[in-house]
């Protein structure tokens, strides 16, 4: 009788272990899924950001835009192919993407600047969301991070941080291309100028990285820090508080598009650790 008690004990623990180290390895499984549909849907972002940009330089007259636009729509749409996943094709914020996405870029010259801007900013904002909502639902969060407890911050006010400079991108360099910066557009960057200072001030305190990451977590911090000042500057000196402007549109669209780029780096950093810590 004892002996038989012994071995239902002994099969009722192998059991619980077992079942534990299947949900682990399930977690990981999902965890690893969710960071690869994260990575995708950040490229989507980006590059919808960059349509968004150019645009508003065609729409405000830079004939040069439009071969550049046709080749980022291309790429917009194979990466939209590669996440007709499971996980997203009854998701609504998705199913609204893969929607909308189709009819703006159809509209081609009919839509106004002020429509094209506010059109591609909802759609950007709608994947920011999603990217969030992908890495709660794929355990991607600090309850399930212990070593990464900052990680929240990266999904959310990092990602939209880097937003509120692709807006200013749209935005500056539509002025830039018509040498007029009427009082709304002089508010809506007014209004990003502070979002982006606080970023600097606040957001990057936020995140963290593994010990061995320090260094290189610092100066990627320091090299968007310094991008973000210097398109500060240039917003406030060249396209606010001047009465005539006469900053180069392409110009303006690179110092921006540098500075998004090291935002996104501090992103693929942050990445790269979390790689390291679901290892």
């Amino acid at each position: 009788m004892e002996i038989y008690v012994i071995s239902s004990i002994t099969l009722v623990l192998m059991m619980i272990i077992f079942l534990r180290m299947r949900k682990s390895s399930s977690t990981k499984t999902k965890q690893r899924n969710g960071l690869q549909y994260i990575q995708l849907l950040k490229n989507i972002i980006t590059m919808v950001q960059q349509h968004r940009g150019l645009s508003a330089a065609k729409l405000n007259g830079d004939n040069t835009a439009q071969d550049k636009l046709l080749i980022l729509s291309r790429k917009i749409f194979d990466e939209i192919q590669q996440l007709e996943v499971p996980l997203l094709q009854n998701n609504e914020r998705w199913l609204a993407f893969t929607d909308h996405w189709p009819r703006l870029t159809a509209q081609d010259q009919k839509i106004s600047v002020a429509n094209s801007f506010e059109q591609h900013t909802v759609m950007i904002r709608n994947l920011c969301y999603l990217l969030e909502d992908t890495a709660e639902e794929c355990y991607l969060t600090a309850d399930y991070l212990p070593n990464l407890t900052h990680i929240g911050f990266v999904w959310r006010e990092l990602v939209l941080a880097t937003e509120s400079i692709g807006q200013s991108r749209a935005l500056g360099t539509g002025v830039a291309v018509k040498k007029v910066c009427s009082s709304v557009e002089k508010i809506r960057l007014n209004f990003l100028i502070t979002t982006m200072s606080y970023t600097t001030e606040n957001t990057f305190k936020q995140l963290s990285c593994l010990p061995e990451e320090n260094k290189n977590h610092q100066r990627l911090i320091d090299y968007a820090t310094k991008n973000v000042t210097t398109l500060i500057t240039v917003i406030e000196n060249d396209l606010i508080k001047v009465d005539k402007i006469s900053v180069d549109n392409n110009h303006y669209f690179n110092l921006a598009s540098d500075t998004i780029d090291k935002m996104n780096a501090i992103f693929e950093h942050q990445v790269k650790q979390l790689k390291t810590a679901l290892s």
